[in-house]
């Protein structure tokens, strides 16, 4: 016995006839008929008995179609739940990240469709975002940090090219390794790398001065348009933010410190193992490959 089988029970029931019910079902008679000659069977009672065109329902029958109206409604109810789970279709999609991604790489939200859902943003730190991630208080996250978690996944989608850069007038004078830095305040625990910032900058391999440390991205690049700071940041968020400001307050990319190589890191889409890779999560990863990219 199915469910699918119930509901058919159910509609004869209601329906009063073999042939009423398979019209409202859009079956033939006889295959309706085979389904109940079944369903019998299976259970070893009579359910129906045929009054001329009229069917009427055993006591077996009427206790059979009073229990399965519960038991459609409670399969209704649970395949509900489960496919309101899946993030696609969430009416509210909720996402955690950190300013790099949701300030000047926003154009990602434009390679996802919406279609009447709203989004809900949190902008919180490596960790926490796993966290929030795992306890489901957001849907998915986006990171270049990722911090490792028994119950996510992390799906990589692209990679970025991290440098320095400053305003082209800044520090004429200096050499990289004595440039001013400006810092997020905040540091990270738990990733696997040795960088202790959210700006990925290799603690391990280099050290410089830190002159500022501050909360905002946007606070950073100000110092750094203002000729006070350089700082690290992925090129593709200076190349967004220079199409944004006046050609005086644009950012240059510095030359390498001598023996340190083109850094690099890779961008994840953070998952719960639960979760499939829905139609939303491909739509994101490809809108997060899009503003990545290198400029043409």
């Amino acid at each position: 016995m199915d469910i699918q089988q119930l509901r058919y029970f159910t509609a004869i029931a209601k329906a009063g006839s073999m042939s009423r019910a398979a019209e409202i079902l859009n079956i033939s008679q006889p295959a309706l008929s085979k389904v109940t000659k079944l369903l019998q069977e299976e259970l070893g009672v009579p359910l129906i008995r045929h009054v001329g065109r009229q069917i009427i329902l055993t006591e077996h029958g009427q206790r059979l179609a009073e229990r399965s109206l519960t038991l459609i409604q409670d399969f209704e109810n649970l395949k509900g739940e489960i496919e309101n789970r899946d993030v696609s279709c969430c009416k509210d999609i909720k996402i955690a990240t950190f300013e790099v991604f949701s300030t000047y790489a926003l154009d990602f939200l434009n390679h996802i469709d919406w279609d009447q859902k709203t989004l809900t943003l949190h902008e919180v730190l490596p960790g926490e975002l796993e966290e929030a991630v795992a306890n489901k208080k957001v849907d998915v996250g986006i990171t270049y940090m990722p911090v490792p978690h028994p119950d996510l996944e992390h799906l990589k989608v692209t990679s970025i090219e991290m440098g320095v850069f400053s305003h082209p007038d800044a520090f004429p004078d200096l050499i990289q390794n004595d440039f001013p830095y400006v810092v997020p305040a905040m540091p990270i625990t738990g990733t696997p790398s040795r960088v202790r910032g959210l700006d990925g900058w290799p603690d391990d391999v280099f050290s410089r001065k830190v002159k500022y440390r501050v909360t905002l991205l946007e606070t950073a690049l100000e110092l750094c348009r203002q000729k006070k700071a350089a700082g690290f940041f992925p090129a593709f968020i200076v190349d967004l933010h220079n199409k944004n400001v006046d050609k005086s307050r644009r950012l240059i990319r510095r030359p390498g410190i001598s023996g340190c190589r083109l850094v690099k890191t890779d961008v994840y889409i953070v998952k719960r193992k639960s979760d499939v890779e829905n139609q939303f999560i491909k739509q994101l990863a490809k809108g997060i490959r899009a503003v990545c990219s290198p400029k043409a």
